[in-house]
C-alpha cells in the first residue's frame, strides 16, 4: 500500500466486535497510536471507509470536514496532511480490517490505475484474512482444546 501510494507512514487496523483495532504502524508516534488503538466512531478516514465499504481519500487532514479536532490533532502531530484509507474485504464485501496511508503534504487525486491497483489488494489481502481466521486461528485453538483434554 505504502509503495502504491509513495507513503512513508501508515498503519493497519483489524475489525473486531464493530471496532478497528490498531494492529501494526510504520512511521506513526506514540501518541497517534495511542489515539487510533480502537476506532469506533466516524471522525476518522478509517471508520468512513470502513463503514461506506470503499476507499476514501482525504486530501488535506487540516481542511476536511470528516475528522472531529481530537482525531484531526492526532493526525496533523504526526506530521502528516493526506490520508488514504483501504478497506481489506472478504468476497461478500465483509470489512475485515483497514490498511492507511499518511502523507506529509496534502495527498492529490490517485490516479484510477492506483486505486484499481489498490481495490485488487484490499480484496487480495482480505481472502488472506479470511482464510487466516478460518485455517490457522481455528486449527491453533483445536490444538490447545486436544492438548488441555489430553492433560486431563
Amino acid at each position: 500500500m505504502l509503495h502504491i501510494t509513495d507513503a512513508g507512514m501508515g498503519n493497519v487496523q483489524l475489525a473486531e466486535s464493530g471496532l478497528l483495532r490498531l494492529e501494526k504502524h510504520t512511521g506513526l508516534n506514540q501518541e497517534f497510536t495511542d489515539f487510533f488503538t480502537f476506532v469506533q466512531d466516524s471522525t476518522t478516514a478509517c471508520a468512513q471507509a470502513a463503514r461506506e465499504r470503499h476507499q476514501v481519500t482525504v486530501k488535506d487532514a487540516a481542511e476536511a470536514d470528516i475528522f472531529d479536532d481530537a482525531s484531526r490533532h492526532a493526525i496533523l502531530q504526526t506530521g502528516a496532511r493526506g490520508v488514504h484509507s483501504l478497506p481489506l474485504t472478504s468476497p461478500s464485501g465483509a470489512v475485515l480490517g483497514m490498511v492507511s496511508s499518511h502523507h506529509e503534504r496534502p495527498l492529490p487525486r490517485l490516479s484510477q490505475a492506483r486505486l484499481t491497483a489498490l481495490d485488487t489488494l484490499g480484496t487480495q489481502i482480505g481472502r488472506w484474512l479470511l482464510w487466516h481466521r478460518h485455517t490457522v486461528v481455528l486449527d491453533a485453538l483445536e490444538h490447545l482444546h486436544t492438548v488441555s483434554a489430553t492433560a486431563r
